[in-house]
């Protein structure tokens, strides 16, 4: 045990790298895999509460009277045209009755 001791002291003297270095980079390593490890675990358990909450979405959705198509088909029916509301806005606002007003000036502190 002495002569053990006495080894892991000159080789700290001889290389400091192996004494301080070396350790520092494994604990680095093993945190980052340890780390990694406990992050997917996690990623794992989101992914299967998103999923459920997905299944129970779609279950209520067909249950309803409409069934599960009833968003697409109301999305089907709302079409909008561009030109059509361009000339209803265009109709309900006039660009060329405006009134100049001045804009006020900040005030000077003094």
């Amino acid at each position: 045990m002495v002569v053990q001791n006495q080894l892991y002291k000159r080789i700290g003297r001889m290389n400091p790298f192996m004494r301080y270095g070396m350790p520092m980079i494994t604990l680095t390593v093993l945190g980052s895999f340890g780390l990694s490890h406990l992050q997917q675990g996690r990623k794992e358990v989101v992914n299967a509460r998103e999923d459920q909450e997905w299944a129970a979405i779609a279950v209520q959705r067909s249950l309803t009277r409409e069934g599960p198509l009833a968003d697409y088909e109301l999305k089907k029916k709302k079409h909008i045209d561009l030109e059509e509301e361009l000339k209803a806005f265009q109709s309900k606002v006039d660009i060329n009755a405006f009134e100049y007003k001045a804009v006020p000036k900040p005030r000077r502190v003094e």
